[in-house]
C-alpha cells in the first residue's frame, strides 16, 4: 500500500510542475502552445558557487554565485526540451553548474541544476526530501552564460 501511494506520489509531482495550455489560433497565424511553469513560492540556493560535473570549480572561474533572482529568470524564460535535445543539441563538456530548490505555492518541490553555459536546466521532483527521476529537460536560449562576469574567458 505505501508503495502504490509513493507511486502515485511521484506520478501527481511529476507531470503537472509545468503544464502546457493551448492558445487560441488565430486566422492569420499557426496555432501555438503555451509554457509556464507553477508559480514559485520560496527558492533556496543548495549550490551558489559553480562547479563542474566532476566538482572542481577551477574551470568556473569567472562566473558570479548563483541568485533566487537568477533562478526566476530562468524559470520564466526556459522552454521544455527532450532528453535528446539536452544531451545532444545543447550539452557542452566542462560545463560549469549551480543548483537550487524550488518550492511552488501548490507545495511541490523541485531541484533545478543549472548548467551556465548551455543555458540548460533539469527539472527534478522531490517526494519526501529524494529526488524522483526523470525530470524536465530546460533550455533557456536568453540565459547562456547568465552567470558570466563580464572578464570570464570560456573553457577550451
Amino acid at each position: 500500500m505505501a508503495l502504490k501511494h509513493s507511486a502515485i506520489a511521484a506520478l501527481w509531482i511529476a507531470f503537472p510542475l509545468c503544464p502546457s495550455l493551448a492558445q487560441e489560433s488565430k486566422p492569420h497565424t499557426p496555432a501555438r502552445k503555451l509554457w509556464s511553469i507553477a508559480a514559485v513560492a520560496s527558492i533556496d540556493i543548495t549550490r551558489a558557487a559553480a562547479q563542474s560535473a566532476a566538482g572542481e570549480t577551477a574551470p568556473c572561474a569567472g562566473i558570479r554565485p548563483l541568485g533566487e533572482r537568477d533562478v526566476r529568470q530562468f524559470l520564466g524564460h526556459a522552454r521544455p526540451i527532450d532528453r535528446r535535445a539536452y544531451l545532444h543539441d545543447h550539452f557542452l563538456t566542462g560545463d560549469c553548474y549551480t543548483e537550487a530548490r524550488v518550492r511552488f505555492k501548490d507545495g511541490r518541490v523541485a531541484t533545478l541544476g543549472i548548467a551556465n553555459d548551455a543555458g540548460t536546466a533539469v527539472l527534478t521532483p522531490v517526494v519526501r526530501g529524494k529526488e524522483q527521476a526523470p525530470g524536465r529537460y530546460l533550455h533557456c536560449a536568453q540565459c547562456t552564460g547568465l552567470l558570466d562576469l563580464a572578464d570570464r574567458e570560456l573553457p577550451k
